[in-house]
């Protein structure tokens, strides 16, 4: 006589519940290794190779925020020197990835803003960082960044204004202070 022995459903289930968060531990492992590997490849100024491990580490892990970040404001470095319309739309593609993974996130937006305002587009860099100062507001930082894209961007008044909001969040930022005592007696 033959006994017919079901298959074991909830434990199939189980085990593969348990299995799935070790994937994704062992995918954060690897990522994280490229990603302190391309740090000290930095620090070497071996910049090629780092960016390379860093793309790598975008590919095991691709839903991780961080890692778009990193990737962006390496390819914007690089954008910086070899001005090639690929590094550019690389560090731009990064930066979105990084602010649709973490909307919530400032930083993207603010390094995003930096790309522009260092090749002097003032104007995209003000759209760029006005996502930063939206998703904290109370960031002096991104205040007096703000500053100075107004200043150098020849708009007085609203400067001034970025300016006494940064020095009203933190007395003690003196590049407030000092940006203000500028401006003085310009219109």
């Amino acid at each position: 006589m033959y006994r017919t022995v079901q298959f074991p459903w909830p434990l199939a289930l189980l085990a593969v519940a348990a299995i799935l968060p070790a994937s994704q531990a062992i995918r954060d492992l690897q990522a994280d290794r490229l990603l302190t590997q391309s740090r000290t490849q930095q620090q070497a100024l071996e910049v090629d190779q780092a960016i390379d491990s860093q793309r790598a580490a975008v590919a095991i892990n691709p839903r991780d925020a961080r890692l778009h970040e990193a990737l962006a404001e390496s390819a914007r470095t690089l954008w910086f020197f070899r001005r090639t319309d690929t590094l550019k739309a690389e560090a731009d593609t990064a930066f979105a990835n990084a602010k649709r993974l973490s909307p919530s996130w400032p930083k993207p937006h603010y390094e995003h803003a930096r790309m522009y305002a260092f090749r002097q587009d003032y104007a995209r860099g003000l759209t760029l960082l006005q996502g930063a100062i939206d998703r904290d507001p109370n960031n002096a930082a991104y205040w007096l960044e703000r500053a100075r894209y107004l200043e150098l961007a020849g708009q007085t008044a609203q400067a001034r204004g970025a300016y006494d909001r940064c020095l009203t969040l933190n007395r003690n930022v003196g590049e407030c202070r000092d940006g203000l005592k500028a401006l003085e007696g310009r219109p």
